[in-house]
């Protein structure tokens, strides 16, 4: 496309509610040698529900993906086949292009690679002031929100202090999950957060030339070193579990402490490093600068679980920006 998207794509769903659900897979489906779908277009059949299953179990194996419960696997398996139906519907069209089935992950690891012993995109200029979500739910959008200042500083080369009460106010869509906001991120300044649900300022929207994303992309799961790998070249969204109370409580220091699995609340990670020996993910909360190392936790990495401590490596993800075209009327 000639512009980024008129959107700003939400990549974690609001994971801090308990009643949402997980984020949605984005990947759609498996193909033939040459990426193409090759189920027959228009299917709404048994035949059709047959073979998109066979081609998602296929899926499955070739991207590694395991599932915790049959109920996530069949929720899975039916946005994989929506997806397909769409894909080859519109391939069918004959339009100029093709709708592929193959979703690149441009942070998988492999042999050749070098990373740096550290990382701090604090030091970068990358991040902005710790925020703090107050008593709403809202972690998924300061996950989100965290992520796309970062990136939009390391490609526009401006740090702008971006709206979670837009996020908040604008996708109601699923708590967030799959959502568009329409017409980008505004800035603070302009849509400052109010710690409640609100109505969405059409009028802002259109006036404003806002942060745009041109989308998103998983990272591979149970994967520490993809995870390094991408937070080597931007801030990047995770899911954690931080229900325990030595989480809640932590101060300083590398945390090792007790933490589970049940992702519940969304962060950023915004670099890593090592001290006294031990590797440790710098990651940045929403809770404000009482909590922590003035917001911030190392948490240590590189840990026998691949799930990451606190399930850091599990469900994450960050946002790709390829223009630098964007207008910011108003800076924070």
């Amino acid at each position: 496309m000639s512009r980024p998207k008129l959107a700003t794509l939400i990549f974690l769903v609001s994971v801090c509610i308990a009643s949402c659900a997980m984020a949605m897979d984005m990947s759609v489906v498996s193909s033939d040698d040459n990426h193409h779908v090759i189920a027959a277009p228009g299917c709404r059949n048994s035949g059709f529900d047959a073979e998109a299953s066979l081609i998602f179990e296929s899926w499955m194996v070739e991207h590694g993906k395991v599932y915790e419960s049959v109920a996530e696997k069949e929720r899975r398996l039916t946005i994989f086949e929506d997806n397909l139906r769409f894909i080859t519907n519109r391939n069918a069209e004959n339009l100029g292009y093709r709708l592929g089935l193959t979703r690149s992950n441009r942070y998988k690891t492999s042999a050749g690679d070098v990373l740096p012993k550290s990382v701090d995109w604090r030091k970068e200029g990358a991040v902005t002031k710790v925020k703090d979500q107050g008593h709403c739910r809202s972690c998924w959008a300061f996950s989100t929100v965290g992520a796309v200042e970062g990136l939009n500083k390391i490609v526009t080369g401006q740090l702008v202090t971006l709206s979670e009460q837009d996020l908040i106010n604008c996708n109601k869509e699923n708590n967030g999950c799959e959502g568009v906001t329409n017409g980008g991120l505004g800035t603070n300044n302009d849509y400052p957060y109010k710690a409640v649900n609100g109505v969405c300022d059409a009028g802002l929207k259109e006036n404003n030339k806002n942060v745009m994303i041109d989308g998103y992309e998983s990272l591979p799961s149970n994967d520490e070193l993809s995870l390094m790998k991408a937070v080597a070249h931007q801030p990047v969204t995770a899911v954690i579990d931080s229900s325990s109370r030595e989480f809640q409580l932590y101060e300083s220091g590398v945390f090792d402490g007790t933490c589970g699995t049940n992702l519940n609340h969304g962060v950023v990670v915004v670099g890593y490093g090592t001290e006294n020996d031990r590797d440790y993910w710098i990651v940045r909360n929403s809770w404000g600068k009482t909590w922590g190392e003035a917001g911030y936790m190392k948490m240590a990495r590189n840990i026998a679980n691949p799930r990451g401590l606190c399930g850091i490596a599990m469900r994450a993800a960050y946002p790709l920006k390829n223009s630098v075209s964007d207008d910011i009327r108003s800076m924070a």
